[in-house]
């Protein structure tokens, strides 16, 4: 009985296992998507961290871009202290004009920074807000085809 269970685990450690093997590969796999999620997650948090510190410290923002065709654009952008038009094109950048921050109608909110939890929660906030109708609901709401046309017709009359 004994040497029953001793081939039983060499034939699952040379792969003839049958199912079990593919349980494992299975489960094998599942763990290292999720350590794959795991990483690209941190990853990019890091790198965004990193560069929200660059941006934050910079001395310029852009505030405002309109685009006028494929490869041509306005952009406000402040530099330092003092806010400037300028032409972006293919090629060429032209300053069109200094501005003052009176002349500036929306700034940009600045950035703040928010932890996922945070950002789930106001989006799950505003998915309950938004008024969920079912089908019936929508039906009695609406007005049949031709339901008004016959108390028009009778006061016309």
């Amino acid at each position: 009985m004994p040497y029953r269970l001793v081939f039983a685990a060499t034939d699952f450690l040379n792969g003839e296992g049958g199912g079990i093997k593919s349980v494992l590969k299975l489960i094998g796999l599942i763990i290292l998507c999720i350590l794959i999620i795991v990483a690209s997650y941190y990853t990019t948090k890091f790198v965004g961290k990193k560069q929200l510190g660059r941006t934050a410290k910079s001395n310029f923002r852009s505030i405002d871009i309109f685009r006028i065709s494929t490869n041509k654009y306005l952009q406000i952008v402040e530099i330092g202290e003092r806010y400037f038009c300028i032409a972006v094109a293919k090629d060429t950048i032209t300053v069109v004009g200094e501005l003052s921050k009176d002349d500036i109608k929306n700034f940009p909110p600045e950035i703040q920074e928010k932890s996922f939890k945070e950002t789930m929660s106001e989006i799950l906030k505003k998915k309950d807000n938004t008024n969920h109708k079912k089908p019936g609901e929508i039906l009695n709401e609406t007005k049949l085809i031709g339901e008004d046309e016959g108390k028009e017709d009778s006061n016309i009359h």
